[in-house]
């Protein structure tokens, strides 16, 4: 079947004469105000979600409307559900009309059946647009109970809206191709059980009900590869082990059977959280936490020679972390037992009841020692350039700063004080430490360290 696209993004499918002979109907008003996503035949009682909205219906919920441009994740999970599948997608200026069908077999969320009612769906669709759930993103604001009064967030962190942005920048329909490895689709479909590239066993694909339906994806990361040979390397003794990681990065990004990005670096990043957040998918979360404690947060030098995509990797960890704190449920049957605490009894940092860090509760603890260590080692960087900083530079100092006092106000210090454990990083290394010795230091009202040049306006 020959396929082609009409002036409201539509597919047409040419089947037969018959078809060929069906005069395209002109291009709605509504879709200026955006993508509409008509869902059929879903299930009563299903729990749906779209970027940071999350609804659960008590009938058949007939789909979403007034869809902005940029990168989008829809997922549904049936009540009781071990599973969610979802679709990505990359709306433009130019609304088009999306249509899914629930496939009761497969238990999956997927094309039409018939590509006559699929036509006949997305023409009548100005009859049901009413009925429609409008994206209301644009019009809210972080609930004053989400966050400190006192907080100074940045500009991305008020409003969902915002913060959804800032979580998907680097998203696209080309990085969504090569991650996928589907071409010629408009939306990008994920499963719960969806594992990396050749790592799948044949186990998982009998038992996967999307992949039986031929619609699952193995997800072909950039770093894989890396990951093991660093794992290797961090085995041996101290003075071969590898500390900054930004030669790695370099080598990826200048190889030219890739044709690697700095954007889809960055894009990695943001689609293994979503995804793996959204979806409880194991491969997308073991990527994620590879990528930030293997990566991001060992490519010390990447701030000098590469600052942009340092200072997106950094935006886009802090975006994480704040999204995971005040946008993610608990993952706990009972959200109301108290959270964790360090020793003095405060707080210790972000929520571990999030799915994030539920996947391994021990990188938790190996999130804050990398961070810290992070932070002397950029501080240690940045003020080595003295007066020859760039804004480019500055603007990596500043991004860290901001997730610096986030993290304070979590009640995580960053301060020299803490002792890295390089061996507790990495799955399997042993315990032998590195000596460092605790240094005090004066915190100002913000949580930043006195004394330290400052990256704030």
């Amino acid at each position: 079947m020959i396929e082609s696209s009409d002036s409201d993004g539509t597919e047409t499918g040419l089947v037969d004469s018959a078809m060929e002979r069906v005069v395209a109907h002109p291009r709605p008003a509504f879709l200026e105000k955006g993508d509409v996503l008509r869902m059929l035949e879903l299930p009563d009682d299903f729990i749906i979600g779209l970027d940071t909205m999350a609804i659960t219906t008590d009938k058949s919920f007939p789909g979403f409307r007034d869809i902005p441009p940029g990168a989008h994740f829809l997922w549904v999970q049936q009540p009781g559900g071990v599973s969610r599948c979802g679709y990505w997608f990359v709306a433009t200026t130019q609304g088009v009309v999306r249509l899914k069908q629930w496939d009761r077999y497969n238990e999956v969320l997927g094309e039409p059946a018939s590509q006559f009612e699929a036509r006949d769906e997305k023409a009548n669709i100005e009859s049901v647009y009413s009925t429609l759930q409008p994206y209301t993103l644009g019009g809210q604001r972080v609930e004053p109970s989400a966050v400190p009064a006192s907080s100074i967030l940045p500009d991305w962190a008020r409003s969902p809206a915002r913060v959804w942005d800032t979580l998907t920048t680097a998203i696209s329909t080309g990085f969504l191709d090569k991650i996928t490895g589907k071409r010629a689709v408009r939306e990008y479909l994920i499963d719960s059980m969806d594992c990396a590239r050749d790592s799948r066993r044949e186990e998982s694909r009998s038992a996967s009900k999307a992949y039986v339906a031929g619609v699952s994806s193995e997800l072909g990361f950039l770093f894989s590869q890396d990951f093991r040979d660093l794992q290797l390397l961090d085995l041996g003794p101290m003075k071969t082990r590898v500390a900054d990681t930004s030669a790695r990065v370099l080598e990826l990004l200048g190889d030219s059977d890739t044709q690697t990005t700095e954007q889809d670096i960055v894009a990695e990043l943001q689609f293994t959280f979503l995804t793996g957040t959204n979806l409880s998918n194991s491969a997308c979360l073991g990527q994620w936490w590879n990528l930030v404690l293997k990566v991001v947060l060992r490519a010390y030098s990447l701030a000098i020679s590469r600052p942009n995509l340092t200072k997106d990797l950094l935006q886009t960890l802090y975006a994480q972390l704040f999204f995971t704190e005040h946008y993610v449920g608990s993952s706990q049957q009972q959200p109301e037992q108290p959270p964790d605490t360090s020793p003095d009894g405060t707080n210790d940092g972000p929520s571990s009841d999030r799915a994030v860090f539920q996947y391994k509760p021990q990188n938790k603890e190996k999130l804050r020692l990398m961070l810290a260590q992070y932070k002397r080692q950029l501080n240690e960087l940045l003020l080595g350039l003295g007066g020859q900083i760039t804004p480019e530079q500055e603007a990596v100092g500043r991004v860290f700063e901001e997730l610096e006092v986030w993290l304070w106000r979590c009640n995580w210090d960053l301060r020299g004080e803490h002792t890295l454990d390089r061996n507790r990083v990495d799955e399997g290394d042993s315990d032998e430490e590195e000596d460092e010795q605790p240094v005090v230091v004066e915190l100002d009202g913000e949580g930043r360290e006195v004394g330290l040049v400052s990256f704030r306006d």
